[in-house]
Parts: structure tokens; sequence; C-alpha cells
């Protein structure tokens, strides 16, 4: 048995601290705001054993009748209007309606966070994929430009993986191994060293790090 340890999260932005150490460092602030526990998952029903959370509330008339139907029925009076799976190594004890606060950090040095990037448009393969650019010397037509795609009749097509330009960003990434610098209980912010992924007020999900 086990208890939660995943958390949902919004970005406030980037500010800066001192750390026990007296050095100024820059942290990231997160706002744990109202969660729930609205389904416990297991092995021997769903194939693993996880919890579903809920958050971001919204008007009940903008729900779907199935979705308020089973909140109410786990003793959740929210309208939350999103949901997140955390997967556990183990069936999970908490109850259903039960709210995650900062507590679940006690004692948590290092966290993983994830996240959808920001999005960044249309941009080219130097931009996108870091490719290699063109000589820079007079008369040079291919500075930037992503150069050859295929090579005639054979193999007569782009090969998969190939670095071309297209849409930039807007893509769910993990940030391992982020030091937790502070966790404020009254408030529910959590400090975190260095960036994370996402805008501002967007949505993350925290879990203790596994490369501790």
């Amino acid at each position: 048995m086990t208890t939660p340890t995943g958390l949902v999260a919004k970005k406030i932005g980037m500010t800066r601290m001192v750390d026990k150490n007296g050095q100024m460092i820059a942290v990231t602030l997160l706002q744990i705001e109202n969660q729930k526990i609205t389904k416990v998952l297991t092995k021997e029903r769903d194939g693993y054993d996880a919890y579903q959370v809920g958050y971001k509330e919204t008007k009940e008339k903008n729900l779907a009748k199935p979705d308020i139907g089973r909140m109410r029925k786990v003793n959740v009076k929210e309208n939350f209007t999103t949901f997140r799976e955390f997967r556990t190594d183990a069936p999970v004890t908490a109850e259903l309606g039960s709210t995650l606060t900062t507590d679940l950090l006690n004692g948590v040095t290092a966290v993983d966070v994830t996240g959808i990037t920001k999005g960044r448009g249309f941009t080219g393969s130097v931009k996108r994929w870091d490719t290699a650019v063109g000589r820079w010397s007079h008369g040079s037509r291919f500075h930037r430009s992503p150069g050859s795609l295929g090579t005639r009749t054979t193999p007569g097509r782009v090969f998969r993986g190939k670095p071309v330009p297209g849409h930039y960003g807007v893509e769910q990434v993990t940030i391992q191994n982020l030091r937790v610098v502070d966790v404020d209980q009254e408030n529910s912010l959590i400090a975190l060293t260095g960036a994370v992924p996402g805008h501002r007020n967007g949505y993350l999900f925290i879990n203790p790090s596994i490369k501790v």
C-alpha cells in the first residue's frame, strides 16, 4: 500500500530567493490549487495502480452529467473540469474525495515536473532542431536552409527523422531533479530551482524525483 505522491500545480512565474547557503538563486513559484482524488485505480480491475486527481473548477452548467454524477458519488462537491492520473507502484490507500495539499512534499528534496512547452509557431530547422548552418561567406545561398532532402530516385523519399522546418513547441516535457527550495504551506506555494515548462498560469504535474 502507498500514499499519493503526485500533485497538480499552476505556474505563477519566476523570481529570486536566498537559499540556506546565502546564495541568490532563480526559482519558479508554483501554486497548489484546490484538487481532490476523484478515482482510485487498481491492478486487478484496471491493469495498473493509480489515482485520478480532479482540478480546475468551473460552473456546474459547463460539466457533462456523467462527470457530475461520478464526482458527487465520491463526495466531491467541486466542479472539476480536468483530470490527471498519477501511477503508483502499489495500491493507493487514500480515500475518494480527499484533498491533496503541499503536505505531500514533506521531506521531499527534489521533484520531477511535467508540462507542455510554450508554442513558438512555425520555425526553421536551425531553431527547431539545432542543425548546423551553412557558410556565411560571400556568395553562399544556404545560410539557414535545411539542405538536401533526398537523393534523386534512390531512395526517392525523405528519410524518417529528417530535421525539417515545422511547428515548434507545444510538447510534453519532463524536467527532472529540480530542487525544492521552499514550501509555503500557509499560501500553498512551492519554490523550485530553475525553470519549468509552459507559460504563466499553465498547469504542471509534480512527482518526487527518481534521480535524487
